[in-house]
């Protein structure tokens, strides 16, 4: 009989998540897209008292678009947990942990610009932890930090901007490969991969790097309180060891990440306080919604996004060996 009691509860559990599923499936749970990870854990990692010092991780590409299964970017999960930051008053200092190669330049200025207000706002500290690789528009980000941590060997530099595009135009002519272009202006196809890059586009688009590489400036000059001269010498796209962007004074001194915690706790003002990390809060919604994104993709290699890359070019704030 007792058995008879599982068994039985466990065709129910069957049916209801099976029912679950087909809801799914069929697009009853479409609301789960409005705000798909949105939502963390308080994660306390260590310490004692009501105040927080929060450490939010910048980790790999800066990127503004949706993952394959059309979760959040990292720029919009970031941009939300620092509104959760600003909007705790219990939060007293933040450390931000970088561990990227940059990205994009709209997606890093975005998040520079939400982390400047974050300070103009809150006027908490802001402490910067570097750790492997901190690099073009992951140095741009750390400069909101009132000291920068970095390990001796941390990659960091890389200081301007990228702006890459494909031509096959040999190859298609090679191929017999024509491209015709009916357009309603002299630059409306520049750029294009089918026919070689001429001068006046290519300083076209020469004049746009520039403009975000003067923009990358500026935020070093204001956050380092370096002068543009000096910036303007360091600043060719090299890549620099910690130790050289110390002896730069791109960084202010040698340290991991509990190191520069216990810096950003000595300016909160306050004697303790709690370590917190926000942690996904993983949800049976979330999880059937990651689910169907992967079903219902058609391309699971994701050879498109590739394909798109080639074809989309962007301004990258970004290391690119």
């Amino acid at each position: 009989m007792h058995r008879k009691k599982w068994v039985a509860l466990l065709l129910v559990l069957v049916v209801f998540f099976a029912g679950l599923l087909v809801e799914l499936v069929s697009g009853s749970y479409d609301e789960l897209a409005d705000n798909p990870g949105f939502s963390w854990d308080e994660n306390v990692v260590s310490g004692s008292g009501t105040g927080k010092i929060v450490q939010l991780f910048v980790s790999g590409v800066i990127s503004g678009e949706q993952n394959s299964t059309g979760m959040p970017s990292m720029s919009q999960l970031l941009t939300e947990q620092l509104r959760r930051v600003e909007e705790d008053a219990n939060v007293k200092a933040l450390v931000l942990r970088i561990d990227s190669p940059g990205g994009e330049v709209v997606a890093t200025d975005e998040l520079h610009a939400r982390i400047s207000r974050l300070k103009q706002v809150r006027h908490i500290p802001i402490v910067v932890s570097m750790g492997s690789t901190a690099a073009s528009g992951g140095y741009y980000l750390a400069t909101t930090g009132d000291a920068i941590f970095a390990n001796p060997n941390t990659l960091t530099g890389s200081l301007g901007v990228i702006f890459n595009l494909v031509n096959y135009s040999e190859a298609a002519n090679r191929l017999g490969v024509r491209q015709f272009a009916i357009k309603s202006g002299r630059f409306k196809d520049i750029g294009s991969p089918a026919r070689p890059l001429t001068d006046p586009e290519r300083q076209i688009f020469q004049t746009l790097v520039n403009e975000s590489y003067s923009k990358f400036v500026d935020v070093i000059v204001r956050g380092r309180n370096l002068s543009r001269q000096r910036v303007l010498e360091i600043a060719d796209g090299r890549v620099y060891s910690g130790e050289q962007a110390k002896r730069l004074g791109l960084i202010d001194q040698f340290g991991d990440l509990e190191d520069a915690t216990r810096y950003a706790l000595s300016l909160s003002g306050e004697s303790e306080a709690l370590i917190v990390r926000y942690t996904d809060q993983l949800s049976l919604s979330k999880l059937l919604f990651s689910m169907k994104q992967y079903w219902s993709n058609p391309d699971p290699l994701g050879l498109s996004r590739i394909l798109e890359r080639e074809s989309s070019p962007k301004l990258l704030y970004q290391f690119m060996p």
